[in-house]
């Protein structure tokens, strides 16, 4: 695929789920992929699965939440692979307390470490990386980006974040050559979504707004993330694309 064939791809939280899904779309399309996750084996994993591409892979276990486990990390894979040109943050969390109650304060805190400061301590980290290879940047938000539920404010509002942090960085790389987007998945197939997925008012009630009617499989994320990192979205930066099976439309 024109610009990602031999380019170096970066995917974050790429031990499991829609990370390391990502990340294999990446190195089967051609990509050099240097994945991290807070667990160094499964991100181990990923990056021995990606190898079987044919293609140059790494892994390392990377603090997000940290400027400097980012900075450390971002150092190595250019020593390993030369500059990125990808850079996918994926990596995130999910905790479900309700606003207000006992330990939402300090939930909301991981919360936004990891989503929010997560996405601008990797794009710190490759930012010259980046701008040396007229890159490209997709952060995964959600649904809940423009949305909202019950019970995980501190997820939505970290998602609404994200979502304009996507814009704001689009405008900020957009002199230097680099193009920033993101997708925001709905309901996918993961460890993340297994509460909701087995709680039948919960996912009936998402299903009744899904016009495919049915949840996302990790690797059907990958095509809108090949399209957003190849040359044929060239024109395209600032964009929250949904990949939802038709959620936000309904």
């Amino acid at each position: 695929m024109i610009g990602v064939e031999g380019s170096v791809a970066i995917v974050t939280g790429a031990g499991q789920g829609n990370g390391r899904a990502i990340a294999l779309g990446l190195a089967r399309a051609g990509a050099h992929v240097a994945v991290c996750d807070i667990n160094a084996d499964a991100a181990a994993e990923t990056a021995a699965l990606a190898a079987e591409a044919r293609v140059r892979s790494m892994s390392a276990q990377c603090d997000v939440s940290d400027l400097q486990s980012a900075r450390a990390f971002a150092e190595k894979t250019r020593a390993e692979l030369g500059d990125a040109r990808i850079l996918v943050n994926n990596a995130g969390i999910l905790k479900r307390h309700r606003f207000g109650d006992p330990g939402f304060e300090s939930e909301w805190d991981q919360t936004f470490r990891v989503n929010v400061d997560g996405p601008r301590n990797m794009v710190l980290a490759y930012a010259a990386q980046l701008e040396a290879t007229s890159g490209r940047i997709v952060n995964l938000a959600s649904i809940m980006s423009l949305s909202a539920g019950f019970g995980i404010s501190a997820y939505i509002a970290s998602k609404g974040a994200v979502g304009q942090l996507t814009k704001a960085l689009a405008h900020e790389f957009a002199p230097r050559g680099v193009r920033v987007n993101a997708i925001a998945p709905g309901v996918i197939d993961t460890p993340m979504t297994e509460h909701t997925r087995g709680n039948e008012a919960a996912i009936g009630k998402f299903m009744a707004h899904t016009p495919l009617g049915r949840t996302g499989q990790p690797d059907e994320l990958v095509g809108p993330v090949l399209f957003l990192v190849s040359d044929m979205s060239s024109y395209v930066t600032g964009t929250i694309l949904p990949v939802d099976g038709g959620y936000l439309a309904a």
